[in-house]
């Protein structure tokens, strides 16, 4: 073990002190049995992960921090996997690196599910995309086309929090390519990147829908605020 890694085990105690089972049993029914849960919830999970977070090192470089991310990843426990979701997502923009972007596809591709992926893609990868916009659009070209679907659902929803800085040109040709995915993920996230950006420019988004034969859930959400 790495000495970086020494600071898992001491979050590893907290949780298992503050584990519930009942609790538990009802969060991993609400993820469809697909994580095991310490049954902490989510104001006392980040309270603990906030403590914790503090005891690191101030002087972390950037691949021992990504290290303590990918070990909490590693965990079986889904509040592990939050707590590195949500201090990568805190870390300030300069923290951002340019190689991050295999990270991120790893992240992306491990454990995937819409809590954690919905999490990475509209916070670090949204941010990386704006911090290095040319690695940024070849990032988005490869997932584009992948087969994996949450890699292809980060490509739609990575503008969520742009708002009128969104690339709605780039949306649009996402959205055109992905509209006849019956995957529910893929409609759901063009309906939300859609609703989303229909908060600063309604009248595009209306007559893209107008102009577009979209429909079926993907409409539904996209017409929530219009």
């Amino acid at each position: 073990m790495t000495p970086v890694l020494a600071f898992i085990p001491m979050l590893d105690i907290v949780f298992r002190a503050g584990a519930n089972e009942t609790n538990a049993l009802g969060m991993n029914a609400y993820m469809k049995n697909k994580f095991v849960f310490f049954g902490i919830k989510a104001p006392v999970r980040k309270a603990l992960a906030d403590a914790w977070i503090k005891s690191l090192p101030a002087t972390l470089s950037p691949t021992e921090r990504k290290e303590i991310v990918w070990e909490l990843y590693n965990q079986e426990q889904r509040e592990f996997h939050y707590v590195a979701i949500d201090w990568m997502n805190a870390w300030k923009k300069e923290m951002i690196e340019k190689d991050d972007s295999d990270f991120l596809k790893l992240l992306i591709t491990t454990h995937s599910w819409w809590d954690s992926v919905d999490a990475i893609a509209s916070n670090y990868l949204g941010k990386y995309i704006q911090k290095f916009p040319i690695e940024g659009t070849e990032l988005i070209e490869e997932w584009r086309h992948s087969d994996n679907m949450w890699l292809r659902r980060s490509c739609l929803i990575h503008q969520l929090k742009y708002g009128n800085n969104t690339d709605f040109t780039l949306l649009m040709d996402l959205i055109n390519q992905f509209k006849n995915d019956k995957e529910f993920f893929i409609q759901k996230a063009i309906g939300w990147s859609l609703r989303q950006y229909s908060k600063f420019q309604p009248e595009a988004v209306r007559d893209f829908l107008h102009d577009s034969d979209l429909k079926g859930l993907a409409r539904k959400e996209a017409e929530k605020y219009l």
